[in-house]
């Protein structure tokens, strides 16, 4: 098991050394992932803004409380596990992206990017749901290369924003049924 820990680290490590050195090498790479890792969140924001607009109020609602859930259980892990970031742990990190904390895992853009994403998609938004889930892999990507998360923890982020996601649209239309059927 030790060993499978240690490849792991070693990929993880390896991976994000290769996205970080291409916006240090070059200025195509360094601008586009950039953008993404600190204003590919106003993107998915747009998606939001997009569904009020067209009055898709039960995804907005939902997306609303996969945020909620997504945070409240990165929260938790934050207390638990406060892994430090790559340009606190390397020096030669080029950091680009701006954020909050020295905490790394998981990232913070990435689970609320992938959270909003899942829930529109689940609401039978196909074409949005899919474009806000190609945000949400760019902006993983780019926090990332931008020096201030490793791989595993925009996966990380990912998995808890798909779940929370997934739980939201349940509670949610679980709670439209509960209500249907219990209100006279």
């Amino acid at each position: 098991m030790e060993t499978f820990l240690d490849n792991v680290r070693l990929l993880d490590r390896r991976a994000f050394f290769y996205l970080n050195n291409l916006t240090q090498h070059q200025n195509f790479w360094r601008l586009f992932f950039y953008f993404f890792a600190d204003f590919g969140i106003i993107l998915i924001i747009f998606g939001l803004i997009y569904l009020i607009i067209k009055n898709r109020i039960r995804a907005f609602f939902a997306a609303g409380v996969a945020v909620i859930l997504s945070t409240i259980i990165t929260f938790v892990i934050y207390l638990i596990w406060q892994r430090p970031r790559p340009y606190v742990t390397y020096a030669d990190v080029g950091k680009l992206a701006s954020h909050t904390s020295t905490i790394s895992f998981p990232s913070g853009h990435t689970f609320l990017s992938f959270a909003i994403a899942m829930v529109v998609l689940l609401y039978g938004h196909k074409k949005l749901g899919a474009a806000m889930f190609a945000v949400a892999i760019l902006i993983a990507i780019s926090r990332v290369a931008t020096g201030v998360h490793y791989p595993s923890d925009v996966i990380g982020g990912a998995t808890i924003g798909i779940l929370s996601g997934i739980l939201s649209y349940w509670f949610m239309e679980s709670f439209e049924k509960f209500w249907e059927e219990n209100s006279a």
